[in-house]
């Protein structure tokens, strides 16, 4: 099951955010000891747990790109009353990738229509960066993966083509502060297949 974790102590308070589906309207709450967990009829939407400062030390503000298992295993503990449990992330959704291939979208001036390159899969990917081209290192977020945002990216159609994943800019991958257009470019020193956040 795909999820992501958020903390932001100093803005939204001593509060761990677990995010499985951002998409759906909620409609029950179920309380254990210091969590509370969010469903749609009987699917599994979040987990927030209070005064998490009191069972694991983050230093973080903003999403955590690949839990440590550790963390993991404390989430595990709190929230053992639940009978749930969270499988460790074998990996941030964020890959190093390359595009093998690009085409213009049919039925617009700006969109690209590109095979993206893991190593390990090829995904087909709707992209409207101007710096869009065949043979860029850049960053995929895979399927089903949360931005730093907490929107979930969902394979759909664009003006009708496939699309598979986001293939991001720094702006996106929470790199830097102001939007800055086009795709983050990575050099030799990452190689295809790695995850970005390791």
């Amino acid at each position: 099951m795909n999820y992501s974790i958020f903390y932001n102590k100093e803005k939204l308070g001593d509060i761990l955010f677990i995010v499985f589906d951002n998409e759906i309207n909620t409609n029950k709450t179920i309380k254990y000891a210091d969590s509370i967990f969010i469903y749609k009829d009987d699917k599994i939407s979040g987990i927030n747990i209070f005064n998490f400062s009191s069972f694991y030390k983050l230093n973080v503000k903003g999403q955590i790109h690949k839990a440590p298992n550790d963390l993991i295993d404390k989430i595990n503990e709190v929230i053992k009353d639940s009978n749930f449990k969270l499988d460790y992330q074998n990996d941030s959704g964020f890959i190093v990738s390359e595009i093998i291939d690009i085409e213009e979208h049919p039925e617009s001036e700006h969109l690209h229509i590109c095979k993206v390159n893991t190593n390990k899969e090829i995904f087909q990917v709707v992209c409207g960066a101007f710096n869009a081209r065949k043979g860029l290192k850049c960053v995929l977020a895979k399927p089903y993966c949360f931005m730093n945002d907490g929107k979930q990216i969902i394979p759909n159609k664009l003006l009708g083509v496939e699309s598979y994943g986001m293939l991001c800019s720094a702006y996106e991958l929470g790199l830097i502060k102001e939007h800055k257009h086009g795709l983050l470019e990575l050099d030799e020193n990452y190689q295809i297949g790695q995850d970005f956040f390791k």
